[in-house]
């Protein structure tokens, strides 16, 4: 127990001389000088009263009960006791104020605690305290070493540096204050931007490493800034856009920090989905300050939904969900330039209902929208994924082989997709009695053209259809060599 006292109080006086140091020096000091004769004729003791005093003042347990635990708070009457304290120092000693600096002291204690707005009162105290030390020597209260008046002037002299001095270093500490507040602020917004925002915001080195992610890849990804942090983005791209991730890297390490590069692609989340990216890439690895490929990160997928909708709705047919018109001849043109380029034929199949109009008629739209739904699913499963299913309108279908071995082929789908018809032209255990004419055309590689080719084979269906139900046709002209026929 008694070691326990022994230390808090070693500690206790080691903190009093630690924040009292300033003080207690000045007192060991006029001691050495009062053996030369030069720190006055007031009696020892009163002066290190003074002395210890000042030095129990600014301790910084005491400022803070003084304070009431405020920044700034009491600042006139700390500032002023802790002034008139060393100033009665000061003329105590005979030198008044030509000891001033110790005045400039107290400011800094106080500037550095309290800020700028502790020179007013640091300027008033000095002047007021040394106005006080000059009357006492007027009056011979206390004993001066410097010869009066002349001593006087000094003194109003020293006040004003003082009081000038304080002054400038004032409005200094409080632009600089301003300055710094502002920076704070500035700071915080970006830090709350960082925090909260939509964006997720990387910087990268040119390789791709991630060397900083702004918390809102939490929000946006479900990672945290460290999960990526040392790891390559494209380590989350989906396989299918890794050549545009190439392609846009390659782009912004070829430019300047002026431009900006834009992409759209697919990240892997935390959980897994894949979701649709807007990237905005700018190169400011030359920049001093950033030394980065600066990455913007936008979550755009409700977007490409939409857009993908829009696109589907442009593309396909409302009610069965195939190919439309545009759509189909669009894909046959496709395969007819890949056709021509790689050397092999191309077919195109027209599909026209046989009676159709009689189901409508009878039961109703309703039943018929159901049939042609039907018969799309049919003609869809009897095809390649390779191959395009559209719908031209009303009761009639398209079908473009990119890649057959020649006629027997196209006309052996033709006779299944038939037969398909046959077998499920039912609809609610109603069956209904309808049939297909299918019309036949071939391409050999730059032999014609998408509307040409569609010509043959709406022309080949009308001459099956005049023919037989439920049959199809092969188009060939007569003056035409078709070298694919033995293909």
């Amino acid at each position: 127990m008694r070691a326990d006292r022994f230390r808090a109080f070693r500690a206790m006086v080691e903190r009093f001389g630690r924040d009292g140091l300033e003080p207690l020096a000045a007192l060991v000091v006029i001691v050495v000088l009062r053996q030369f004769g030069l720190s006055g004729n007031t009696p020892l003791w009163w002066i290190a009263v003074a002395l210890v005093a000042g030095a129990a003042w600014q301790q910084s347990g005491v400022q803070r009960w003084v304070s009431g635990g405020r920044p700034g708070g009491r600042l006139w009457l700390r500032i002023a006791v802790h002034v008139l304290l060393t100033t009665a120092v000061m003329y105590m000693v005979g030198w008044g104020a030509l000891l001033a600096v110790a005045h400039l002291h107290i400011f800094t204690l106080y500037l550095r605690a309290d800020g700028s707005r502790s020179w007013k009162p640091l300027a008033v105290s000095s002047a007021v305290s040394i106005g006080l030390g000059e009357l006492a020597f007027m009056t011979g209260l206390l004993e001066s070493y410097l010869p009066l008046p002349q001593g006087h002037g000094v003194s109003m002299l020293i006040a004003l540096g003082t009081l000038t001095t304080a002054r400038v270093i004032g409005h200094s500490t409080e632009q600089r204050e301003r300055a710094e507040a502002a920076l704070r602020a500035g700071e915080e917004r970006l830090r709350a931007l960082l925090r909260d925002g939509s964006e997720v915001i990387t910087m990268s080195e040119a390789n791709g490493t991630v060397t900083y992610a702004s918390q809102a890849i939490a929000q946006v990804m479900g990672y945290f800034p460290n999960d990526v942090a040392g790891k390559r983005l494209r380590e989350y791209v989906h396989p299918d856009d890794l050549l545009a991730d190439a392609e846009l890297h390659e782009r912004v390490l070829a430019a300047d920090d002026s431009v900006e590069h834009t992409a759209e692609m697919r990240f892997r989340h935390a959980d897994g989905a894949w979701h649709w990216h807007e990237v905005i890439l700018r190169n400011m690895l030359s920049h001093p300050q950033v030394h980065a490929v600066v990455g913007h990160h936008r979550d755009i997928t409700e977007r490409r939904a939409v857009q993908d909708r829009i696109a589907h709705a442009a593309a396909h047919d409302s009610l069965t969900g195939l190919a439309n018109g545009p759509t189909l001849t669009r894909d046959l043109e496709r395969a007819l330039a890949h056709g021509t380029r790689y050397q092999h034929p191309v077919g195109f199949l027209f599909l026209d209902l046989d009676g159709f109009k009689l189901v409508n008629d009878t039961y109703g739209h309703e039943v018929g929208d159901r049939l042609l739904n039907a018969i799309a699913d049919v003609v869809r499963r009897t095809v390649r994924d390779t191959d395009t299913v559209g719908r031209l309108g009303g009761d009639e279908f398209g079908v473009v082989l990119t890649r057959v071995g020649g006629a027997d082929e196209a006309m052996a789908v033709a006779s299944r997709i038939i037969e398909g018809i046959e077998r499920n032209s039912s609809v609610a255990g109603l069956r209904l009695d309808v049939g297909c004419s299918i019309g036949v055309a071939m391409a050999f590689p730059g032999g014609t053209d998408a509307k040409t080719m569609l010509r043959h084979a709406d022309a080949a269906m009308y001459r099956s259809k005049r023919r037989t139900r439920n049959g199809y046709e092969l188009y060939v002209e007569e003056d035409l060599d078709a070298p694919w026929l033995n293909y």
